[in-house]
């Protein structure tokens, strides 16, 4: 099974991992929607797992249920439309439907947490030191994890509940 994970930015460019199972198979940058979309669908992902919100809050402003649930649970996530997270909530959303198909909701630093992972063990086993695509690695992963069944469907996000791969 192939699956990418995107660690979507806005004023740099978006980092972009695809993985068939637990095997790397690219790395790379894109700028703009359309390149984002291009890299991330070339090898033909069965999911796509993007570290933004993909859907606002009810009423406009505040918290998600999926923020309240997460922090309940001891993770802290920005809420979706505080600051310049607007714009990446936004263009998460505006990509999700560009991409169609199985596309979820993820946070890397969560799922590496919630698989007993760090950011640096990660990097050590991929061999990556590149911030953003060990963030986009992480998606991935948490695409293969939810590929495996194994996670925790909160609202629109996927929560990892077993360390898969590495």
């Amino acid at each position: 099974m192939i699956v990418a994970g995107i660690d979507l930015a806005v004023n740099r460019p978006t980092a972009i991992a695809v993985f068939r199972d637990c095997t790397p198979l690219y790395y790379g940058l894109a700028q703009t929607d359309v390149d984002i979309v291009s890299v991330a669908s070339l090898l033909g992902p069965s999911i796509v797992a993007i570290d933004a919100p993909l859907s606002k809050p009810e009423g406009g402003g505040g918290l998600r249920d999926v923020e309240r649930e997460l922090r309940r649970l001891g993770y802290r996530l920005l809420p979706p439309l505080m600051g310049p997270m607007r714009g990446l909530t936004e263009r998460g959303i505006r990509l999700s439907k560009m991409l169609g198909g199985r596309v979820i909701e993820v946070h890397p630093l969560t799922s590496l947490r919630a698989m007993g992972m760090s950011r640096e063990e990660l990097s050590r086993v991929l061999g990556l030191r590149h911030r953003d695509l060990l963030d986009a690695a992480a998606a991935a992963l948490t695409a293969v994890a939810y590929a495996r069944g194994f996670y925790r469907e909160i609202g629109p996000f996927i929560l990892p509940t077993a360390r898969v791969c590495f």
